[in-house]
């Protein structure tokens, strides 16, 4: 159900079914306005191709249409308000989704409607997909003109008592104007009174209809006139409230705000109250060092140990707050820091260091930390440059074909990827610190997922075919690893080399070694 509000030429509204996970592929049907018609159409390999299943409808803005859609196997039967349309053959269906569609136009959907079609349902047989089966026009009867004329007084009598209670209510509220809540009141009777006459012309509701039309004229004739609820500008704003002044007479917003909220953010960000800013810090700098300055980073309460660089914590948050909040301020002073830029090998650490503090808990190395999910599949996508690095737009499907950046794939509890749930996916619930796990189902994500093997083929193209082992090896590490390969790492590449000339399988190892996997 759905009315078609506006828009430039052809305002087409109407349903896509059948569409695939690229989107380029789909069946769909629509109202058009411009077109005054019904028409059912194709997207094939994102061109769409429009058929001869068409009928002329004299399709308005602002009017409601329900458009109904019978499909088994290829056949299709088209419906519009209860009329059938036309029937169809469709040249091909291929499992996917259905969506809503606005092409050059603005519109309001009211609801829709995917059930299983009943086994019993008899569906139009399309005789030629040249020409589809097209109704004859309805039969106007009286009992459809009567329909239609106690619709249209329930209407007007809706719009009359919408009139009168804007009426009454500026009076009540702005003190202009000459409405009456008792005229409002009226109005909602007469209303309610239009609306059983409705009723009673369905055989199913005409006798509850018949009894409450009796009641609503004894009621209109003896001036009894029943309450109606008024208009909430918001639910919150009509909540009891001790504070008397908060509220005006009536309901409705203030005029003038509280200042509560005002009053609650100044306080989050006074510097006598630091706790907003070292949460802050303790976050920017868990993403940038590995592990977080206060372990606890849900929880900053008294039970939470005291942090081993309290003052640090304390100095940055400071430094924050100073700032104005500058937070790319924050950044460059946490990376042009020594302490990031150390190495994080621990090969020619002091004795002493290591047994003092083996775990680095006074950050006297870096931390090695493994690639988060997104940034080792948008890594693989980038060498071998086929990684999309459009700003903005919808999110997109995850799918092994997808090039966009792993930031625009739809993540929620139902739609996310398989290869980045592997690799220690965000949590969909929190957003605090992101769990880390070694499992075999890493390492065969790696060695036979499509993502990982078609990477490898398309980095190893980047590379000239005219390189001889040995430069392709060397070049291979350093746009891979980004080092040099050691003499024995040489030698070893250049035996599998002679042994197996596809390079792709050459570029497949090197992206499953820890050194690609690992941020160090």
């Amino acid at each position: 159900k759905s009315q078609t509000t506006g828009g430039q030429r052809w305002k087409s509204v109407g349903i896509r079914f059948d569409v695939d996970q690229s989107g380029n592929n789909s069946h769909f049907v629509y109202t058009s306005v411009g077109g005054t018609k019904v028409h059912l159409a194709h997207t094939i390999e994102g061109k769409d191709v429009y058929t001869k299943a068409v009928v002329s409808r004299p399709i308005r803005l602002n009017q409601e249409y329900t458009l109904n859609l019978k499909v088994r196997g290829a056949l299709i039967n088209v419906a519009l308000d209860g009329e059938f349309l036309f029937a169809y053959d469709l040249p091909s269906r291929q499992a996917g989704s259905v969506q809503l569609l606005a092409y050059d136009a603005t519109a309001d959907f009211y609801g829709i409607e995917v059930r299983p079609l009943p086994a019993e349902t008899i569906l139009e047989k399309a005789s030629d997909n040249a020409k589809p089966i097209v109704a004859s026009a309805p039969v106007i009867t009286e009992s459809v003109v009567e329909l239609a004329e106690a619709k249209l007084k329930l209407a007007q009598a809706e719009y009359a008592f919408a009139r009168a209670r804007i009426d009454a209510d500026n009076v009540n509220y702005r003190k202009k104007g000459k409405g009456t809540e008792e005229n409002a009141r009226r109005m909602f009777l007469e209303r309610n009174l239009a609306e059983a006459r409705v009723d009673l012309l369905d055989t199913k509701k005409a006798a509850q209809a018949s009894s409450t039309i009796k009641n609503l004229e004894a009621d209109l004739k003896a001036g009894k006139f029943p309450a109606y609820e008024p208009l909430a500008v918001s639910k919150v704003s009509l909540l009891k409230t001790p504070n008397k002044d908060a509220l005006p007479a009536g309901d409705g917003y203030p005029k003038t705000s509280s200042g509560r909220r005002t009053a609650l953010a100044n306080w989050l960000t006074h510097r006598d109250h630091p706790l907003t800013a070292r949460v802050a810090v303790n976050h920017i700098w868990l993403r940038h060092f590995g592990s977080p300055l206060v372990e606890s980073i849900a929880d900053f309460g008294l039970r939470a140990p005291k942090p081993v660089h309290q003052d640090l914590l304390d100095y940055l948050a400071v430094e924050l707050i100073d700032s104005g909040w500058d937070m790319k301020r924050l950044h460059r002073l946490m990376l042009s820091s020594k302490t990031w830029r150390r190495s994080s090998s621990n090969l020619a650490a002091d004795e002493r260091t290591l047994a003092v503090d083996k775990s680095n808990r006074h950050y006297w190395r870096m931390n090695s930390r493994r690639m988060e999910s997104q940034v080792l599949r948008d890594s693989l996508l980038h060498l071998g440059g086929t990684l999309d690095l459009t700003r903005g737009g919808p999110p997109v499907t995850p799918s092994p074909d997808v090039r966009r950046r792993s930031l625009y794939f739809v993540h929620s509890r139902d739609g996310r990827s398989k290869f980045l749930s592997t690799f220690d996916d965000a949590d969909v619930f929190a957003c605090y610190r992101r769990s880390e796990s070694i499992v075999p189902q890493q390492a065969l994500a790696m060695m036979n997922s499509q993502t990982a093997t078609v990477a490898a083929k398309q980095i190893a193209e980047t590379f000239s075919p005219d390189m001889n082992s040995g430069e392709f090896a060397r070049a291979a590490f350093m746009k891979i690893l980004a080092r040099e390969p050691a003499e024995a790492e040489l030698a070893e590449s250049l035996s599998y080399l002679r042994n197996e000339p596809r390079r792709e399988h050459f570029i497949h190892a090197l992206i499953n070694l820890n050194d690609f996997l690992v941020i160090r």
